[in-house]
């Protein structure tokens, strides 16, 4: 049985539901156009491990070994949009397609099994200002590049590990590292993190509780001065019976000489 996945370039829409008719009348649109140069990297990347049967790479004896089920495979691909058929749901190959997919910011749409492979999404994260740089010459061309204003781009610049820019493809990510670094500021590409990352963090940060202010002291009234004169007089008596009832019990276990 074959199995039939869809490579597009173009982003697809964030629901699923529509993420197929909007596939199909990408297809319309795309018909009898030359594939774009995108698909033609991902064609070249593919079939370099996975050779067309139309390319020759296959005697008879192994012409079973072709994982694609219809050649020459680079007619399945057109304007922005690639059918490609499998001859059988072959787990390797399923796994390097949507791994060189992603590599190259195309979106895999699994029609059998209803799921849809977006490609990663990275950001641009500024690690340090290269020696001797202008920074009045810098800042007039980070602001028309990053569309902000001067002050913006100086606060950027004086943030640790400040995000360039976000939610780019790795192509994307990578060009803008390049210019960035002939501007003189280096920087480096990260993986954006997930929405259920974003939600989970987002969400541990509310449930942390805040920290818990000290209860206050009661406060002791000051004795009056009746209190202090009292406390006084009973702690002279006690100091007077005790030395009393000392004498007492020294006398009476005194010992007397024999007569």
């Amino acid at each position: 049985m074959s199995y039939i996945l869809k490579v597009v370039v173009p982003p697809v829409p964030s629901d699923n539901l529509s993420v197929r008719g909007f596939a199909n009348t990408l297809a319309h649109t795309s018909m009898d156009l030359p594939p774009s140069a995108r698909l033609l990297q991902f064609y070249e990347a593919i079939t370099a491990r996975y050779p067309c049967a139309s390319s020759g790479a296959y005697s008879r004896a192994s012409a079973a070994a072709c994982p694609w089920g219809d050649t020459p495979l680079l007619d399945c691909l057109t304007g922005d949009i690639g059918v490609l058929t499998l001859s059988y749901k072959n787990i390797e190959v399923l796994s390097f397609v949507l791994r060189r997919a992603g590599a190259l910011s195309l979106t895999v749409i699994d029609t059998q099994a209803g799921l849809v492979y977006r490609p990663a999404r990275f950001r641009v994260v500024l690690t340090s200002i290269q020696k001797n740089v202008n920074t009045s010459a810098l800042l007039d061309k980070l602001a028309p590049l990053l569309k902000c204003t001067r002050e913006q781009a100086l606060a950027m610049l004086g943030s640790p590990n400040a995000v360039v820019r976000s939610r780019l493809d790795h192509m994307t990510a990578q060009r803008l590292v390049a210019t960035m670094h002939l501007l003189g500021c280096n920087c480096s590409v990260e993986k954006e993190p997930s929405r259920s990352a974003q939600k989970a963090a987002a969400k541990a940060a509310i449930a942390s509780p805040a920290p818990r202010a000290a209860a206050p002291r009661a406060r002791v009234a000051a004795p009056s001065g009746f209190a202090l004169a009292y406390k006084s007089v009973l702690n002279r008596a006690v100091c007077f019976m005790q030395g009393l009832f000392e004498r007492l019990w020294e006398r009476m276990t005194a010992t007397r000489p024999y007569s």
